[in-house]
C-alpha cells in the first residue's frame, strides 16, 4: 500500500474526502456499526458535488459534527488494494481539518458510535493509510506554526519550582499562550529560550515545537525574534523537564 501526497491535482480525480478532526483537545474517530476498529471520518464524493461539500457531509453524517470549521490540507492518493479499492489503481482524495464545537446526540450512518480520544488508537480500519495521514497534518501544522509571533504568559518564571513537584527547578520563564488549545485540552505551553531573567509575559518567536511521544502534550519553543538555537542547544535547555518523556525537536 503507498501513499503519497500532493498539493493539489485535477479536480475531476479527487473521488473521496477524509477528515482528521478534534474536539476540544481530543481526537475524533468513528467505529463502523460492522467493525471493531475505528477510523478517521471521510467517504465517497456522489454525483455532482463539490468536493468540500463531501468533507462536510461526511463529517457530519460520521460524527454528528452541528457546529466546525473545515479546511483543506492536503491531497492524498493511495495505490494498492484496499477495502474500498478493488483494482489497486491510484485513487485521489482531498485531506481536510475539521475543529468541531457541537455533535448532535444520534448518528444516522453506517457509523455505531463517535468517540473522543486522546490518543491515537492502535485498532485502525485503514492501519496502512490514516496513521500516514494523521502524521501528514501534523507535519504540516507544526511547519505553519514555526515562525510565528506569539506571547507567552508566564506561570513558572525562571528561578522558581514546580508547584506540585518541589524537586524540579526551572531555569528557563515557562508559560503558555492565551486562547490556544492544546492536543490535552488545555492552553499550549511554551518554554521561553534567549530570556535570562524571570518575566511575567513575553512575545517572540517559535522556532521549534517539542514532540513527545509518549504523552498526548506538545511543547513550543519560543525565542527573541533576533535569537535563534540549534536542536542540540534547544535540548540542552529543556532537560530539565523533557528527560522524563521520550520528545524528539521539530524545526
Amino acid at each position: 500500500m503507498e501513499v503519497k501526497f500532493y498539493d493539489t491535482v485535477n479536480d475531476e480525480l479527487l473521488k473521496f474526502a477524509v477528515i482528521i478532526s478534534q474536539s476540544n483537545g481530543k481526537w475524533v474517530f468513528c467505529k463502523h456499526k460492522e467493525r471493531d476498529t475505528y477510523e478517521v471520518p471521510g467517504g465517497h464524493r456522489e454525483a455532482g458535488e463539490n468536493i468540500l461539500e463531501t468533507a462536510k457531509r461526511e463529517l457530519q453524517e460520521e460524527t454528528g459534527a452541528v457546529r466546525f470549521e473545515i479546511k483543506p490540507i492536503c491531497v492524498y492518493s493511495v495505490t494498492g488494494k484496499n477495502r474500498v479499492n478493488d483494482t489497486g489503481e491510484e485513487t485521489f482524495g482531498l485531506l481536510c481539518f475539521a475543529e468541531i464545537t457541537e455533535f448532535t446526540k444520534e448518528l444516522h450512518s453506517e457509523m455505531e458510535k463517535m468517540v473522543l480520544m486522546d490518543e491515537l488508537p492502535e485498532n485502525w480500519t485503514y492501519p496502512s493509510i490514516q496513521p500516514k495521514l494523521i502524521e501528514r497534518y501534523l507535519q504540516i501544522k507544526n511547519n505553519s506554526v514555526i515562525g510565528t509571533i506569539v506571547t507567552v504568559t508566564v506561570d513558572r518564571p525562571l528561578g522558581s519550582y514546580h508547584p506540585e513537584h518541589k524537586e524540579m527547578y526551572y531555569p528557563v520563564n515557562y508559560g503558555f499562550i492565551e486562547g490556544i488549545m492544546a492536543p490535552d485540552g488545555e492552553e499550549q505551553d511554551a518554554y521561553i529560550l534567549g530570556v535570562n531573567e524571570p518575566v511575567d509575559k513575553f512575545t517572540g518567536k517559535i522556532i521549534a515545537i517539542v514532540h513527545r511521544k509518549n504523552d498526548i502534550e506538545e511543547k513550543w519553543v519560543v525565542v527573541p525574534e533576533e535569537v535563534t538555537f540549534s536542536k542540540e542547544e534547544i535540548r540542552q535547555q529543556i532537560h530539565f523537564q523533557e528527560q522524563y518523556f521520550d520528545s524528539e525537536i521539530v524545526m
